[in-house]
């Protein structure tokens, strides 16, 4: 159908077809952030407070820059309606969000290299790593950010600074989950104990691990090769709008799979435990026992469990 006299049609769809698609994509993860919410809810009574509360913390951060994401298209698209001089804007919510999402991606690396940690306190180097360079990666989108309050128009991030320090940023962020894959992997395999039952359970741990570090990884990468391509253009933003609430989501979908994990343990679950064979001397090993000693901290921060050759659970705390 022609446009009525006096009228003029605009085509915007190269600009609102991405955007459109990462707010639909960004509301269907925020989705699914809701539900492990709830599930996470109603099986934590075992958990630290500490642990929590840092759950609540990213379940809330990742609901408020849904927010953000709907109030940067409720501008662009129902109060400046008709009006195209707004969209080569960066509005403060544009701004927020972005910020919200680095503190998120922060907040889980430091969460994993906190883990490290306890796995292996000896191997001290490699937690210290990984928060240098995450804290590296926050700090230079920091510094983004605040160009992007300054320059709050698109075509900043057009510019050869932001580009720079969005590289960078993005860069850290995927090198550090590399490292945080590498590590975890590294210490689940070498705590197998040479029993079935239990090291099913470790090899199912590794494979979540491992596909966590890919799918996010991935994202990084994507968006940063799509954005350094073609910075002008927004399809890079389904990518950055999905990032957060990939972190936020694996992380607590890790913490409800433990209950299934303790059900098929017997009432125990090494989740992103550190598993060993007990150093000690052997004669406090009962015969035909193999003992598993677990440091729990996603959960309580200690517990011993007695496995028997066969991997059933004895009982023994």
């Amino acid at each position: 159908m022609d446009a009525p006299v006096g009228t003029v049609s605009i085509d915007i769809s190269p600009v609102f077809d991405a955007l459109y698609w990462a707010f639909i994509l960004a509301t269907l993860l925020s989705g699914i952030t809701i539900v492990q919410g709830w599930v996470y809810i109603n099986n934590c009574e075992r958990d630290h407070w500490i642990l929590r509360l840092f759950v609540m913390i990213l379940i809330l951060a990742d609901l408020l820059t849904t927010s953000l994401d709907l109030m940067v298209l409720h501008f662009s698209l129902i109060k400046n309606f008709g009006n195209l001089e707004p969209l080569g804007h960066i509005i403060t919510a544009a701004s927020v969000e972005f910020a919200l999402t680095l503190v998120v991606v922060f907040l889980v690396q430091l969460f994993f290299a906190s883990r490290i940690y306890m796995f292996k306190k000896e191997r001290w180097w490699i937690p210290g790593m990984i928060v240098f360079f995450a804290a590296v990666g926050l700090g230079v989108g920091a510094v983004e950010v605040v160009e992007m309050f300054r320059f709050p128009v698109m075509s900043y991030l057009t510019t050869a600074k932001s580009k720079i320090l969005l590289g960078i940023s993005g860069f850290f962020s995927a090198f550090v989950d590399i490292i945080i894959t590498i590590s975890l992997s590294w210490t689940i395999s070498s705590a197998k104990v040479g029993v079935k039952h239990t090291d099913t359970l470790l090899q199912k741990l590794l494979v979540y691990i491992v596909s966590r570090g890919l799918l996010v990884s991935i994202t990084q990468v994507l968006f940063l090769i799509i954005y350094l391509w073609r910075p002008g253009s927004p399809n890079w933003a389904p990518f950055h709008f999905a990032s957060s609430k990939i972190y936020v989501i694996t992380v607590v979908a890790m913490l409800n799979g433990r209950h299934v994990l303790r059900e098929q343990q017997g009432g125990n679950v090494f989740s992103s435990s550190t598993m060993f064979t007990d150093s000690g001397p052997r004669d406090r090993v009962p015969a035909q026992r193999i003992v598993v000693r677990k440091t729990i901290e996603l959960g309580r921060f200690e517990d011993d469990i007695e496995l028997g050759v066969d991997g059933k659970h004895t009982g023994v705390d």
